[in-house]
């Protein structure tokens, strides 16, 4: 079923035709009410920096919350290479929702610790290119890179 809805979800980005925003954002709420959370792996690539639409990203944004701190921290460390990789202003975005969050925040540095090296200099690019551009996070960020 998840498959399903992320193939046409792909099709309507990949098409956009009239309507398309609404047509994705109605297959993310059907995603959602999956549970599923290798739907968050799967969201992610959809996830573009020069998007038309905003309000489509953080859509998918709102869709993947949606899941308990735990399972949304691991599956984002879980994807981070590439995640990162193909949207770094939307990776940025993700984390800086994750740093004001403290339940998130506290689930992530715990999730970080499991993290292989190469997963760990990820997240430590991620982190520094959040510093870069909100100096608010630099204390979170600190905090985090500390224990990468």
């Amino acid at each position: 079923m998840i498959d399903s809805l992320i193939t046409q979800i792909e099709t309507e980005l990949t098409n956009q035709k009239n309507g398309y925003v609404e047509r994705v954002e109605d297959l993310l709420g059907q995603v959602a009410t999956l549970n599923d959370p290798d739907c968050i792996g799967k969201l992610l690539p959809f996830f573009e920096d020069d998007a038309e639409y905003d309000e489509l990203m953080f859509s998918i944004i709102h869709s993947i919350e949606n899941f308990d701190d735990a399972t949304y921290v691991r599956e984002i460390g879980n994807h981070l290479g590439d995640f990162f990789g193909h949207s770094p202003r939307w990776a940025v975005i993700v984390h800086m929702r994750i740093l004001n969050s403290a339940p998130t925040l506290t689930a992530y540095s715990e999730q970080i610790k499991s993290l292989t090296d190469q997963e760990r200099l990820t997240v430590r690019n991620v982190l520094q290119a959040v510093r870069q551009k909100d100096a608010k996070f630099y204390s979170a960020c600190d905090s985090l890179i500390a224990t990468l």
